[in-house]
């Protein structure tokens, strides 16, 4: 099958990591299926009034990549601009690779430009949805358009149960959950045999929803010698180096910063227990990427996680609540024996692995051909 995956985010350099969890979707379903991905973005050094974008394309193993790059227009306009011009360059795209089916990841702006191309091909699409639905709604004609893409999908997926009953709410029915997808084999076993013991954190620092704030706040009393190391940057880096000064941990917490992705395995590997504090999460790919690597978890009651782990992988804290983070990380760290490696890297190529998400997505693509 011809599958083109639209999306407003990828990876394109070791060091980017927006939008890693559709290059996971995009390797997974090119092992089946011939795949071209479509990255649409805007231009802001670039200014023309009407209409003008530019498709590079560069080569990946196993599947076409395209980049439809439209150059910044007015303000308010400049988002009508945008849709248009993905519309015709995408029909370009389509001319020489005559998709099947088109797989938009994101309501706005790749879905609404997969219900035009269907108006005008009859081509069929289906939306996953990896975002908290209220952020798409920016303005009123953002949550319009996006509403629309999700309602002439032939399909909406949500990567969570927690994103599927904020899609209801809505009163978009025919949602799906198939959550994301890793390559299990890049990530190794862990020797788990660090010393001191090491706790992981792993996130974006340009907001506090990773919830950094409370995983330090809860290590400031932990009752054994430990290293906490923290990988990520952003805008609060310098704000969070300092709050572990505050809360005396400055012999024990390592800011390692950015991470590319090829270093990634290396960073599992070299701690007991990942920790991630989130105030929400619509999944949480880093949970599965660490229990891949047969390291146990600890994560919040936050959205995303509750799909993902359970009494054999780690421990659900409530937000917001750094004693009780810090009671289930000496809870895993006194039974640490318990947290059985091979179990937890099973668990995750047996619901994360390509094997069960390519069964579920092919499902979802025979159900829209056939309608």
């Amino acid at each position: 099958m011809n599958v083109l995956i639209l999306t407003k985010t990828f990876p394109e350099t070791v060091e980017d990591w927006g939008g890693i969890f559709v290059k996971e979707q995009a390797e997974a379903l090119s092992t089946k299926h011939a795949v071209t991905v479509v990255k649409c973005r805007v231009d802001y050094n670039d200014f023309s009034p009407f209409f003008k974008f530019r498709i590079e394309s560069n080569p990946y193993a196993g599947y076409k990549f395209n980049n439809i790059i439209v150059s910044r227009s007015f303000p308010v306009y400049n988002q009508f601009n945008f849709i248009v011009s993905v519309y015709f360059a995408l029909k370009k795209i389509i001319k020489e690779d005559k998709p099947e089916i088109i797989h938009c990841h994101y309501s706005y702006p790749s879905g609404i430009a997969g219900w035009l191309i269907r108006l005008k091909t009859g081509i069929p699409y289906l939306v996953t949805e990896h975002t908290r639905i209220s952020s798409t709604f920016r303005s009123v004609f953002h949550r319009i358009l996006s509403l629309i893409a999700l309602r002439k999908a032939c399909s909406v997926v949500a990567v969570s149960n927690s994103l599927k009953k904020e899609i209801m709410a809505e009163r978009i029915m025919k949602v799906q959950v198939i959550p994301n997808v890793i390559n299990v084999n890049r990530f190794l076993l862990a020797e788990r045999q660090s010393t001191p013991f090491t706790i992981g954190f792993l996130g974006s620092l340009n907001t506090h929803n990773k919830g950094l704030d409370i995983l330090l706040s809860a290590c400031s009393e932990l009752p054994f010698k430990f290293i906490l190391k923290i990988g990520g940057t952003g805008n609060h880096l310098q704000y969070y180096k300092n709050l572990a000064l505050e809360n005396n941990l400055k012999d024990n917490a390592v800011f390692l910063e950015g991470i590319a992705a090829q270093q990634i395995s290396r960073f599992y590997s070299g701690i007991n227990l990942f920790v991630l504090p989130s105030r929400y999460e619509t999944f949480g790919i880093v949970l599965i990427e660490a229990m891949a690597s047969g390291i146990p978890v600890v994560a919040t009651k936050c959205g995303g996680p509750e799909d993902i782990v359970n009494e054999k992988s780690g421990i659900l804290t409530e937000v917001n609540d750094s004693v009780m983070m810090r009671e289930a990380i000496i809870k895993i760290y006194s039974n640490y024996s318990e947290y059985n490696a091979g179990e937890i890297r099973d668990y995750v190529i047996n619901k994360f692995g390509y094997e069960p998400f390519l069964k579920q997505i092919n499902l979802i693509y025979q159900t829209c051909l056939s309608k």
